[in-house]
């Protein structure tokens, strides 16, 4: 199977590899910093600057995830479809194709219809969510509810119980 060219995508990426060889060339090579950006070097001391306070009961969500179920379907809806698929395959041609585009319709209305009736069977049960605290660590917790996190929250973690910061 061929693949049509897409001149946008092209152009996209000769945009990309012309940007990248401009900024590659900025700066000076050799590693050092420019000069603008170099601190003077004076003999009075200077304090250094205190570490950041790292945490073990704070993080940030990182990633949510839903998590569903599907009930088991009932069969209406292959049922129902296939009915209404069947009518509407009968209304096409006559003869041996009426008969056809009959079954045809009958068929792809019940596949379509047991399809549209699992999709809407499927309800959220929970939430998987994903947590990198302060120290590094990734920690997962599982909850019914959101309870207003979103990803890149800040929480606060005492045990299993997770909060909003």
């Amino acid at each position: 199977m061929k693949t049509r060219f897409d001149p946008i995508t092209a152009w996209l990426a000769v945009a990309s590899l012309a940007c990248l060889v401009v900024l590659s060339g900025c700066g000076p090579q050799d590693g050092t910093l420019p000069a603008a950006n170099q601190q003077v070097k004076t003999n009075t001391p200077v304090a250094a600057a205190a570490p950041p306070v790292v945490s073990f009961h704070l993080g940030e969500v990182r990633h949510i995830e839903t998590l569903t179920e599907r009930s088991k379907p009932t069969g209406v809806g292959a049922v129902a479809g296939g009915v209404l698929g069947g009518v509407v395959g009968h209304q096409v041609g006559d003869g041996n194709g009426q008969k056809a585009a009959t079954v045809v319709g009958a068929v792809g209305g019940a596949v379509l219809g047991n399809k549209i009736e699992r999709d809407r069977a499927e309800k959220v049960v929970g939430y998987r969510i994903e947590v990198r605290m302060d120290n590094g660590d990734v920690r997962q917790f599982q909850r019914t509810e959101l309870g207003g996190l979103s990803v890149g929250r800040r929480v606060r973690i005492d045990g299993d119980s997770l909060t909003p910061a």
